[in-house]
C-alpha cells in the first residue's frame, strides 16, 4: 500500500508539473504573440503615417503649382544657400539671380551629358539650350516659404519611411518581401528627391514633372499594398468568384486612371504655357486654347466616372458585409464625385486656381482607394475592422 501511495503521489506531482509546464508554455507563447502583434501594429502605424505624408507632399506640391512657387527656392536641397530660407530680399546678395542661373547651368550640363547616352538627345538639347529654363524669378518670400514647406513635408516622409523600414524587419524571416518592398519605396522616394532637384534646375521642365508625378503614384501603390497585405484577417473568403471579378475590373480602372493622369499632366503643361502667354490673366479664354488632348481627357473622365460607379454599385450590392471594402468603396465614390465636379468647374468656369490642386489631389486619392480595393480582393482572408483604412 505504501508503494502504491508513493507511486500515486509521484503521479500527481508529475501531472501537476505537466500542467504547470503547459501553462508556462502557453503564457510564454501568448506573450510572444502579444509582443509580435505590438510590433506589427507599430509597423502598420508607421505605414499609415507614411501614406499620410505622401499625400501631404502631393497636396503641398499642388499648392506650389497653384501659387507659382516652384522656383521659390532656386537651389536644392538648400534654399538660397541656407537650410532656413530668407524672409526679406535684403538678406540676399544683389547678384543672386545671376549666381543661381550659373549654378543651374552647371547642373543642367551634367544632366544633359548623363541622358544623351540613353538616346534622349532632344530632351538633352532642350535642357541645355531652352532659354526659358534660365529665367530667374524675383524673390517673393511667400512663394519661397511655400516651396520650403513642401520640402519639409518630403523630409518628414523620409523619416517615417526609414522608421517603417526598421519596423518591417520583424517580417524578415517569414515574409522577406515586406522589408524589401519598403526598402524599394525608400529608393524610389530618394530618387524623387533627386528628381525634385532636377525639377528646380530645369525650371519645371514639363517632361520632368510628368515623371515626378508617376513616381509619386508608385510610392502610393507600394505603401497601400503593404498596408493591406499586413492587415489582420478574420475569416476566409466565402467565395472568390465575385472578388476575382472585382479585381479584374479594378485592374482595368487603375490602368485607365493612370492614363487619365498622364493626359491630365499634358493638359496642365499646356495650361502653364497658355497662362504665361496671357500673363496669367483672362482665365476664361484658356480652355479654348487647348488642343485635342483636353477633349480626350474630358471623355476619359466620363469613362472613369461610369466605371467607378459600376464598381461601387457592385460592392454596395454584393459585398456590403465586407466592412473594410464597403467603407473604402464609399470613399472612392465620394472622391470620384468631387473630382468630376472640380473638373467641370475648371472646364466651364475659367480654370479657377483653387480647383487645380483639389483636382490633382483627388485623382491621387482615387488611385489610392483603387489600389486598396485591388489588394484587398487579392487576400485569402477578409480584413478585420480594426485594420481598416480609417479606424
Amino acid at each position: 500500500m505504501k508503494v502504491d501511495d508513493l507511486n500515486l503521489q509521484k503521479g500527481r506531482q508529475l501531472l501537476s508539473f505537466c500542467h504547470y509546464r503547459k501553462h508556462l508554455i502557453g503564457s510564454f507563447t501568448a506573450m510572444t504573440i502579444s509582443s509580435t502583434r505590438k510590433k506589427q501594429n507599430r509597423f502598420r502605424t508607421l505605414l499609415k503615417a507614411s501614406i499620410f505624408c505622401t499625400y501631404l507632399v502631393i497636396l503641398a506640391g499642388a499648392v506650389v503649382r497653384m501659387t507659382g512657387s516652384g522656383m521659390g527656392c532656386p537651389d536644392w536641397p538648400k534654399c538660397f544657400g541656407s537650410y532656413i530660407p530668407p524672409t526679406d530680399i535684403s538678406e540676399l546678395p544683389e547678384d543672386y539671380k545671376e549666381h543661381y542661373i550659373g549654378v543651374r547651368k552647371t547642373k543642367n550640363e551634367k544632366l544633359a551629358k548623363l541622358i544623351r547616352p540613353l538616346g534622349w538627345n532632344e530632351l538633352a538639347d532642350q535642357i541645355s539650350h531652352d532659354p526659358s529654363i534660365y529665367e530667374e524669378t524675383d524673390f517673393i518670400w511667400q512663394r519661397t516659404w511655400i516651396e520650403y514647406v513642401n520640402r519639409l513635408a518630403g523630409a518628414l516622409l523620409g523619416v517615417f519611411l526609414f522608421a517603417a523600414f526598421l519596423a518591417s524587419l520583424i517580417y524578415w524571416k517569414k515574409k522577406r518581401s515586406i522589408p524589401l518592398i519598403v526598402f524599394g519605396i525608400i529608393i524610389v522616394t530618394g530618387f524623387q528627391g533627386w528628381m525634385g532637384s532636377i525639377v528646380v534646375s530645369t525650371n519645371l521642365l514639363p517632361g520632368v514633372l510628368t515623371a515626378h508625378m508617376l513616381l509619386a503614384f508608385l510610392v502610393i501603390a507600394g505603401l497601400v499594398y503593404l498596408y493591406v497585405k499586413t492587415a489582420f484577417g478574420i475569416r476566409a473568403m466565402a467565395t472568390l468568384r465575385m472578388e476575382n471579378t472585382m479585381r479584374y475590373a479594378l485592374a482595368g480602372l487603375i490602368t485607365l486612371t493612370l492614363i487619365q493622369v498622364l493626359l491630365g499632366t499634358q493638359v496642365r503643361q499646356q495650361i502653364d504655357v497658355i497662362a504665361k502667354g496671357f500673363d496669367h490673366a483672362q482665365r476664361e479664354l484658356w480652355i479654348s486654347q487647348l488642343d485635342w488632348i483636353f477633349k480626350v481627357h474630358r471623355s476619359f473622365s466620363l469613362l472613369l466616372l461610369f466605371g467607378n460607379a459600376w464598381l461601387c454599385y457592385q460592392i454596395f450590392k454584393y459585398l456590403h458585409h465586407y466592412n473594410a471594402v464597403f467603407r473604402t468603396a464609399i470613399y472612392l465614390a465620394v472622391f470620384v464625385g468631387i473630382a468630376t465636379i472640380s473638373g467641370i468647374v475648371m472646364a466651364y468656369f475659367g480654370v479657377p486656381a483653387w480647383a487645380q490642386p483639389i483636382h490633382l489631389f483627388l485623382s491621387c486619392l482615387i488611385f489610392g482607394a483603387q489600389v486598396y480595393l485591388y489588394s484587398a480582393f487579392g487576400r485569402k482572408t477578409q480584413i478585420s475592422t480594426s485594420s481598416m483604412t480609417i479606424d
